[in-house]
């Protein structure tokens, strides 16, 4: 009886050995090797923008699963890449990279590769004058204005004097937590709420 148990013990074992392999043979190079979408900036994480598109398919025609097309966020190309390269309807196949391209809907493009905005350094000039935005201060500090319409800075903190000592906060604006740099101040009515050590808003209750 042991016997027999043992003999069908090592059938069961192969045939789980078997299907493993057959599945690493059809499937395992589809298997992404990098992570396609985020890479690490400045503390957070920062959509890294695609390249040219390889393949666009803009037929509205409905598919199958097993047309060979590529569904959204899926692998369609990159070196070696032996997987099919044509993506679903209304998906473009973008390049990640020279080893991993993606399939991606127009609007994910669209902003996806919107410009980042420029990074003005500690004590650049981020307000009045020539500036014109979308612009982002560096890690640690915050656009502080010392004269409204005229002139502002990137600085840690606003310094004494400046109109920035006279600004105030909307509802829902961030105004504290630790690590946090910018306005302090909220508008009359509210308060400045701490939801976390990190996190601070202002709040009409």
């Amino acid at each position: 009886m042991f016997k027999s148990i043992a003999v069908l013990f090592s059938l069961c074992i192969g045939l789980i050995v078997a299907q493993q392999n057959l599945f690493d043979d059809r499937y395992g190079s589809r298997i992404p090797q990098q992570l396609p979408f985020f890479a690490a900036a400045g503390g957070g994480f920062n959509l890294n923008p695609p390249l040219n598109p390889v393949t666009v398919n803009n037929n509205n025609k409905n598919t199958n699963n097993n047309d060979g097309l590529v569904d959204e966020f899926g692998q369609c190309g990159g070196l070696d890449w032996e997987g099919p390269k044509t993506c679903r309807a209304n998906l473009a196949c973008f390049k990640r990279s020279k080893y991993y391209s993606q399939c991606l809907s127009n609007e994910a493009v669209a902003t996806a590769t919107r410009p980042a905005p420029p990074v003005i350094p500690p004590g650049g000039k981020c307000h009045g004058g020539n500036v014109r935005g979308p612009l982002s201060c560096a890690i640690g500090t915050a656009c502080f204005i010392q004269a409204e319409n005229v002139h502002g800075e990137c600085k840690t903190h606003c310094p004494q004097g400046w109109a920035c000592e006279r600004q105030t906060l909307p509802e829902w604006a961030p105004c504290g937590g630790e690590g946090y740099v910018g306005l302090t101040k909220c508008k009359e009515g509210l308060h400045c709420i701490a939801h976390s050590k990190w996190y601070h808003e202002c709040r009409s209750e």
